[in-house]
């Protein structure tokens, strides 16, 4: 079968085509998010199929075959939630999410001759997700995961990411001795922690490179002091709390809302530690007024908690809780919720710089 070319095209049918697109695109991204949330909406499921499709009967209209295969595949898995053979999951989430984005984004490279398509890797990879839709439980699950990490090669558990606890990484000739001191502390939470290790290293390196993006508005060592003990007293937490399959009782999250104002009283006696004791404090509050533990919104919150409210929501995202599920999620995932609560949820300024740093430090590992 041979492919469209982008010359072969009326330009006005190709602006119309890219309209379409966008609005899909757009469109599809909502309809994940709510899946998130609230997995058993069918109707939900029943839009983002019907999206699906109208993208997949554009292109195929169009002579655009190259395309088609993946956008099938995508329909199959979604056919499967619609007549209610399988239930909407994180992981089967991810694995829609990927596989729609990488068909936008060979759609857009296609409209704008840019780069070159790799049809047999594209073929393979729907040829993945059309079985995934026949397949159930533990194959299934294998399956699931095999997509991922596919598409998002960060997912991929490596023997040196799992013993790297970042000793050699802080410089601490560098820090004063009372942050080398709380970065102590925090590589002991790591070992607690419900995020694995290096969850130091991965707060440290992103929060840092976003300051300096903006220019190092915060101090540097009272943000290194907040990155390192904001979350103390979550090593403190129950084991039985931390391994609770299921969703946290009232009580379990009365006692995490509080973990904030532990780590504030602790500091905010001493006058060196002033702002980095109010980063912690507010690190949870949210622009539109829903964090807690105070409900303040935009103006009532601090730089340096706005930052940290997205480098904590990012390692969140990203990271596997063993009281959740054990499978790191993909990192589109969290940029991609990250920018869709900017202005809502998250300071617009410190998400620019946030996608500013993802960026470089994407770029950076890539290289190594």
């Amino acid at each position: 079968m041979s492919s469209a070319h982008i010359d072969d095209f009326d330009t006005d049918l190709i602006n119309d085509l890219k309209d379409e697109l966008d609005e899909k695109r757009q469109s599809c991204t909502d309809h994940l998010l709510k899946l998130e949330s609230q997995p058993d909406d069918l109707d939900t499921v029943h839009l983002l199929f019907r999206d699906v499709h109208t993208v997949k009967g554009d292109v195929g209209i169009m002579g655009i075959q190259q395309y088609i295969s993946l956008l099938q595949a995508v329909e199959d898995i979604l056919d499967t939630l619609r007549n209610q053979n399988r239930h909407y999951t994180p992981a089967l989430g991810d694995v829609l999410l990927l596989s729609l984005d990488l068909i936008y984004r060979e759609l857009h490279h296609f409209i704008n001759s840019e780069g070159t398509f790799d049809r047999d890797l594209y073929d393979k990879l729907a040829h993945m997700v059309s079985k995934l839709a026949t397949l159930k439980d533990s194959e299934a699950e294998q399956q699931t995961l095999a997509i991922v990490q596919m598409l998002a090669p960060e997912t991929t558990p490596t023997k040196e990411a799992d013993d790297k606890q970042g000793h050699d990484y802080f410089d601490e000739n560098e820090i004063n001795e009372e942050v080398a001191f709380f970065l102590q502390i925090s590589l002991l939470v790591d070992q607690r922690s419900p995020y694995g290790s290096g969850r130091t290293e991965r707060m440290f390196e992103l929060g840092l490179t976003m300051n300096h993006m903006a220019g190092n508005p915060i101090d540097s060592n009272q943000l290194q002091a907040a990155l390192y003990l904001h979350d103390m007293a979550m090593g403190f937490i129950p084991k039985g709390m931390v391994k609770k399959a299921s969703a946290l009782s009232r009580h379990d999250w009365q006692w995490v809302k509080g973990h904030v104002g532990l780590i504030h009283q602790l500091l905010s006696p001493y006058d060196i530690w002033q702002d980095a004791a109010q980063i912690i404090l507010h690190h949870h509050e949210r622009l539109d007024g829903s964090g807690y533990p105070d409900g303040l919104t935009e103006k009532e919150i601090c730089e340096g908690a706005k930052l940290l409210a997205i480098v904590d929501s990012f390692e969140a995202i990203t990271q596997p809780r063993l009281y959740q599920q054990k499978q790191q999620r993909p990192m589109i995932r969290a940029i991609m919720e990250i920018n869709q609560y900017s202005g809502t949820l998250y300071c617009p300024r410190w998400v620019e710089h946030f996608n500013r740093a993802i960026k470089r430090l994407h770029v950076k590992k890539a290289k190594i």
